[in-house]
């Protein structure tokens, strides 16, 4: 397995990057309406940084990070494939964020089931004073 990662490319593949939605059961694999097609891209383009991870022209991993460069910066859908899971994808694709925005603070949003993962690669939990606040997507 030959594993190149791109962090210059923002326009992944639309099929293949809703293909790593329905493989890690973020979508459910229904065709996208076109109202959701015609944005679906528009996170990944103007996110501050996107890194993909490529078996040949197979996108089998990504993530997305808004940052201002300095300060903050966040990780957003970070997705491998799952028969690419437990290779050190997720890992490599962490790492190379942090290594784009050094200084900045991170913050993760995840699933209750896997805050160790992203222990393992420095995070922390929050201070029981820090609060988070949203207000969630009307696509999910």
């Amino acid at each position: 397995m030959n594993i190149v990662y791109n962090d210059e490319k923002k326009d992944l593949p639309l099929a293949q990057l809703h293909e790593l939605f329905i493989a890690v059961g973020w979508s459910d694999g229904n065709a996208l309406p076109d109202e959701m097609k015609a944005g679906f891209m528009q996170p990944w383009i103007h996110s501050t940084l996107v890194i993909s991870a490529w078996d040949g022209d197979r996108l089998v991993g990504a993530v997305r990070v808004l940052s201002d460069t300095i300060f903050r910066s966040v990780i957003y859908d970070l997705l491998v494939a799952p028969q690419y899971q437990g290779k050190g994808i997720g890992s490599e694709l962490v790492r190379r964020c942090l290594a784009h925005f050094p200084s900045s603070g991170w913050l993760v949003c995840t699933e209750e089931k896997t805050p160790y993962f992203y222990k393992k690669l420095g995070f922390s939990e929050m201070k029981e004073t820090d609060i988070v606040l949203g207000i969630p997507c009307r696509y999910f």
